[in-house]
């Protein structure tokens, strides 16, 4: 019997796997969004290409996908609680957090992470119920 929606989601949301923060300025250029992904991948080395799955209904989604950059923090052991924040329901998850700017790319960028990915959005695919956005890297 297949499990509904909802239970993988929260299947997804526990499974371990390298943990990010993907990050944008919202298109009005007034906040930021983030949200925590395990879908962060590279996917090609010439040139430089990486991606992440950004599901429709997410709160980030609109200014991610029409955004023209995004940064990613590669999350260490101990952000959990940083992993947590961010794959939380609401707008206000940003609120009082510092987040540090990109070097090349001018995106937001989570303070102490293991590393630390500038790209500039390369294309959309939309995919089900995700789209997936393919970004130039440009920082590291």
């Amino acid at each position: 019997m297949p499990i509904s929606g909802e239970v993988f989601r929260q299947l997804g949301r526990a499974a371990a796997g390298a943990v990010s923060v993907v990050s944008a300025y919202e298109r009005s250029g007034d906040g930021i969004v983030a949200l925590t992904v395990s879908s962060f991948v590279t996917l090609s080395y010439e040139p430089p290409l990486a991606m992440f799955a950004i599901q429709h209904d997410a709160d980030s989604y609109t200014s991610m996908v029409v955004g023209n950059a995004f940064g990613v923090s590669l999350l260490g052991a101990g952000q959990a609680d940083v992993a947590q924040r961010f794959a939380r329901k609401g707008r206000d998850k940003t609120a009082d957090f510092r987040f540090d700017q990109g070097i090349v790319v001018k995106v937001p960028l989570v303070p102490q992470a293991v590393a630390h990915i500038e790209c500039r959005t390369d294309q959309i695919f939309i995919s089900g119920d995700h789209a997936i956005v393919v970004g130039l890297i440009e920082g590291v």
